[in-house]
């Protein structure tokens, strides 16, 4: 079920965002897939372990890199809003994980 509550946009090219989950000592990096005034979305293999450190409703510290890994990261406490299966045809074998960024 697509949980996104408006449309969504592509976000630039390199942008990411990296996070440490939970009590977990390794830092995962994705690319940000797209935005709203609302919200941001990463798509996370089904397999993937930090699947397992993360839950809708998480408050977790997050890197945001606007172009590309090496320019200056920003800080923001984000919110998890929600994990579920993309639009049918999508990125087969993955969630999209939704982000919040609280402050």
């Amino acid at each position: 079920m697509n949980l996104r509550i408006e449309t969504r946009t592509e976000s630039r090219e390199n942008a990411s965002v990296e996070f440490i989950p939970g009590n977990n000592s390794m830092a995962y990096h994705f690319k940000l897939r797209d935005f709203s005034s609302k919200g941001l979305g990463i798509i996370v293999r089904k397999d993937s372990k930090v699947l397992k450190h993360i839950n809708t409703g998480d408050v977790l510290d997050m890197r945001y890199y606007p172009d590309e890994a090496t320019a200056n990261p920003v800080s923001h406490r984000t919110q998890i809003k929600h994990i579920s299966d993309p639009d049918p045809g999508k990125h087969q074998d993955h969630m999209l994980v939704g982000l919040l960024i609280l402050e």
